[in-house]
C-alpha cells in the first residue's frame, strides 16, 4: 500500500503522455501496454484475467465508472457520480433505452464481452459528440468479423464454474471468411444459483440465467468499402434482485443494425462511416418467487427504438482535423401495473404513461495542432429534442396529477474548449472547460407511481422540469516513458436545475407500505468535483504493474451531501508472465463512506480491503491452443459491501472458479 501510494503520488507531480478525449479500453487478450496507433488512448484491460467476467465485471475496474448494485445482474453504470439521464450509454454507436421502470435492465446487460472489441469511454466535456450528456459517454464497440486470407475459419469454445453460486459460463465464437464476405457468431450461457456472502450466508433472489447469441456480416466492395449487418439476441430469465421487493422473469433484447464503412486515405474525408439501427426490449418483473407478498403485481415494460448515425472525418493539411456527426433516434416507452388484491377486481395502471421522444443532432469535433507542443479541441453539439404522450389513456394518467398533455420542444447545446500542452517530451498538461445540456428522462417527466426501495417513496413525474445543465472543468497531468505511464486527473461539475424528488404530502401512497410520495423537482444547483490516478508500469520483462484510485465529492446548494457518491478506492494489480504461464494478484480497498444523504435513507459503509489471484496457463494441442485459468476472489472471504449497493446486501465471499479455452 505505501509503494502503490507513493507510485501515486508520483503521478501527481510527474504524470506525462498526451491524453485524447477517447478512452479505448481493449478487450481482447491483450499485453499490459497494447500496441498501437495512439497507445494513449488505449486504458488496457489488465483486470480482465477471468475470461468468464462479466462486462459489469470489466466496467467495475475502470477508475471512471461505479455501479449501482441491486442485484449481482443488471447493475446501473455511473461516470463520476453521473447516470442515468445524465450520461449516453450506447452499442456499437447505437441508442437502447432499458424497459424497467426501477431501472433493472441498463443497456449493459444487453451484450456480452464476446459481443465487443472494445470500451470508448468520455467523460464530461467530451461525452457528448454521440449525445447531448452532462456527464460523459460509454459506448461499446461490436467486434466486426474479420478477413484472413491465410485463415478462413477460426474460433474458441469455453467453459467455467464458479463455485460462490455454483455458476456455469459457457461460450463460443466462430469466424469465417471466404472472398468479399466474413462472417462472425457468438454464443453464450450463464447459469447462476444463489451466492454465498463474506459470512457463509446464502444471499436469497441473487440467481440469473441468460444466453446471448450475435451474429455480425461483412461484405467488402472494396478494400476501402464495406457494408456490415449486426444482430444481437439477449434473453434472460428468472433473475433475482436481493434489494428489491421484486424480481425479473424475462429481460430480452433484440438489436438489428446494417451500416457502410469507406475508408480512404486519398480521399478528402478520409472516414466515412453510415448506420440504420433498431431494437426493442421487453422486461417483466415477478414477484411470484416472493414469499409474504401482500399483493400479487404484474409489471411489464417495453422499449423500442429506431434511429441512424453518419459520421465523417478528415485531415485539413497537416496540423488540423475535423469530425463530424449527425444523428437521430426515435423511442417509444411504455410500462404498466397489475395489482391482485386478495378477493377484488385486479387494478390497472400505467407506470410510464405511453410516450415517445425524437431526437435528431449535429456535432462536430475540431483539433488544431500548431505546433509540436501545443493541441486544441474544439467540440459542439446541438439537438432538437421533441418529447410527446403517445396515446389518449397515456394523457388521462398525466391529467390525473395536473401534467401537461402536451407535445414539448427542446433545444439542447453543448460547446467544450480543451488544450494540451508539452511541458517535456515525456510531460502533458491538459485542460477544457465547457457547457453541456440533458434533457428529463421518461421517469422524470411521466412517471406514475414509480416506488423506489431505496428511500421507500413513490415517485411521480413533472412534465414542467426544464434541462438540466452544467459547467464542467477538468484538468490532467500525464507522464510516460517505454514501459511505465501514469497520469492525474482533476474534475469539477456545478449542474444547475438539478432534478431531485422532492416529498409532496398532497399525494397519497400507492404502493403498500410506501411512506409518502416524492415529485421531481428542480431544487437549484449542486456540484461535484474528484480526482483520478493510474499507474501502468512494466517493472521487468515478465512483471507488470496495473494501480487506479478515484475519489469524488458532491453537494447541493445547501451543504448536504448528494446521495450514490463512492468513496475513495484503490484498485491494484501485479502479474507475473513466463512462457505460457501466468501469475497475478490483485487487490481492492475502499474508505469507508460517512458523507451521506440521510434524507434518502442512505447509511454509511466502512471500508474494506479484498484480495483476489490469478493463475493461467496456455500450450498447444496439435493445431489447437489450450488455455487453463483458475483463481480464487476475495481469498479472506471478506464480508463487505459497496457504498452504491442498495439494501445492505453484502458482496460475494470466497469464489473459486476455473476456466477451460480451446482455440483453434
Amino acid at each position: 500500500m505505501v509503494f502503490t501510494a507513493l507510485l501515486l503520488l508520483s503521478a501527481s507531480f510527474n504524470a506525462g503522455a498526451q491524453q485524447d478525449s477517447i478512452k479505448t479500453v481493449v478487450l481482447n487478450d491483450v499485453n499490459v501496454f497494447a500496441s498501437g496507433k495512439k497507445p494513449t488512448q488505449q486504458l488496457v484491460h489488465f483486470f480482465k484475467a477471468n475470461q468468464s467476467a462479466t462486462l459489469e465485471d470489466i466496467l467495475s475496474r475502470l477508475p471512471e465508472i461505479s455501479l449501482m448494485r441491486r442485484g449481482p445482474y443488471g447493475m446501473e453504470p455511473s461516470i463520476r457520480s453521473m447516470n442515468g439521464g445524465q450520461i449516453n450509454v450506447l452499442i456499437g454507436g447505437m441508442r437502447l433505452h432499458g424497459a424497467c421502470t426501477d431501472k433493472m435492465d441498463p443497456a449493459t446487460i444487453y451484450v456480452e464481452p464476446i459481443n465487443l472489441e472494445n470500451l470508448q469511454l468520455t467523460t464530461g466535456n467530451h461525452g457528448f459528440l454521440k449525445g447531448s450528456s452532462i456527464g460523459g459517454t460509454l459506448d461499446m464497440k461490436l467486434a466486426e468479423p474479420q478477413f484472413n486470407e491465410d485463415e478462413k475459419l477460426h474460433g474458441s469454445v469455453q467453459s467455467g464454474y464458479q463455485s460462490v453460486s455454483e455458476g456455469f459460463y459457457e461460450a463460443a465464437v466462430l469466424n469465417y471468411n471466404k472472398g468479399r464476405w466474413a462472417f462472425r457468431g457468438s454464443g453464450t450461457f450463464r447459469k447462476n444459483a444463489n451466492y454465498t456472502d463474506g459470512t457463509g450466508d446464502e444471499v436469497l433472489f441473487s440467481q440469473y440465467n441468460k444466453t446471448n447469441f450475435s451474429l455480425s456480416t461483412s461484405y467488402r466492395f472494396t478494400n476501402q468499402t464495406q457494408i456490415l449487418a449486426d444482430v444481437i439476441l439477449d434473453n434472460g430469465w428468472n433473475i433475482g434482485y436481493p434489494a428489491l421487493p421484486m424480481d425479473v422473469g424475462s429481460a430480452r433484447a433484440n438489436l438489428f443494425s446494417l451500416g457502410i464503412r469507406t475508408i480512404d486515405a486519398s480521399q478528402k474525408w478520409q472516414s466515412r462511416e453510415a448506420k440504420l439501427y433498431y431494437n426493442y426490449v421487453n422486461h417483466s418483473m415477478d414477484d411470484t418467487k416472493r414469499p409474504s407478498v401482500p399483493m400479487h403485481m404484474d409489471m411489464p415494460g417495453q422499449s423500442k427504438t429506431a434511429g441512424f448515425y453518419a459520421e465523417a472525418f478528415r485531415r485539413i493539411g497537416n496540423r488540423q482535423t475535423l469530425q463530424v456527426r449527425a444523428d437521430g433516434a426515435s423511442t417509444f416507452l411504455t410500462a404498466s401495473m397489475t395489482m391482485y388484491p386478495p378477493d377484488e377486481i385486479p387494478m390497472y395502471m400505467l407506470t410510464w404513461p405511453d410516450n415517445r421522444r425524437n431526437q435528431t443532432g449535429v456535432s462536430a469535433n475540431w483539433q488544431w495542432k500548431p505546433d509540436s507542443v501545443n493541441n486544441i479541441h474544439i467540440s459542439a453539439r446541438l439537438d432538437g429534442v421533441q418529447s410527446m404522450l403517445a396515446s389518449e389513456e397515456a394523457k388521462d394518467h398525466i391529467s390525473i396529477t395536473g401534467g401537461n398533455t402536451n407535445s414539448r420542444f427542446d433545444l439542447l447545446k453543448n460547446l467544450s474548449v480543451s488544450a494540451s500542452k508539452k511541458l517535456h517530451k515525456d510531460l502533458t498538461l491538459s485542460a477544457n472547460a465547457g457547457y453541456a445540456e440533458r434533457m428529463p428522462t421518461a421517469s422524470e417527466l411521466y412517471g406514475f407511481y414509480l416506488y423506489n426501495a431505496f428511500d421507500g417513496y413513490d415517485y411521480i413525474g413533472n412534465t414542467g422540469l426544464k434541462t438540466e445543465n452544467a459547467f464542467n472543468t477538468e484538468a490532467s497531468l500525464a507522464w510516460q516513458k517505454p514501459g511505465i505511464r501514469l497520469q492525474a486527473t482533476a474534475f469539477y461539475s456545478h449542474i444547475s436545475h438539478y432534478i431531485v424528488g422532492v416529498v409532496d404530502p398532497a399525494y397519497s401512497t400507492m404502493t403498500i407500505g410506501a411512506k409518502g410520495v416524492k415529485v421531481y423537482q428542480q431544487t437549484g444547483w449542486a456540484q461535484m468535483g474528484g480526482a483520478e490516478a493510474s499507474v501502468q508500469w512494466k517493472m521487468a520483462s515478465r512483471l507488470a504493474l496495473v494501480n487506479t484510485v478515484r475519489f469524488t465529492l458532491a453537494e447541493h446548494e445547501n451543504g448536504e451531501p448528494l446521495p450514490f457518491i463512492a468513496p475513495l478506492k484503490n484498485i491494484g494489480s501485479l502479474r507475473y508472465v513466463i512462457s505460457n504461464f501466468s501469475a497475478q494478484v490483485e487487490y481492492e480497498a475502499s474508505a469507508a463512506q460517512n458523507r451521506i444523504n440521510e434524507q434518502v435513507g442512505e447509511v454509511s459503509t466502512p471500508g474494506f480491503i479484498i484480495a483476489h489471484t490469478r493463475l493461467g496457463y496456455g500450450f498447444p494441442l496439435g493445431k489447437i491452443q489450450l488455455g487453463l485459468q483458475s483463481g480464487v476472489e476475495n481469498i479472506f472471504d471478506v464480508a463487505y459491501r459497496e457504498h452504491l449497493d442498495w439494501g445492505g446486501i453484502m458482496r460475494q465471499g470466497r469464489n473459486i472458479y476455473i476456466q477451460v479455452k480451446l482455440s483453434f
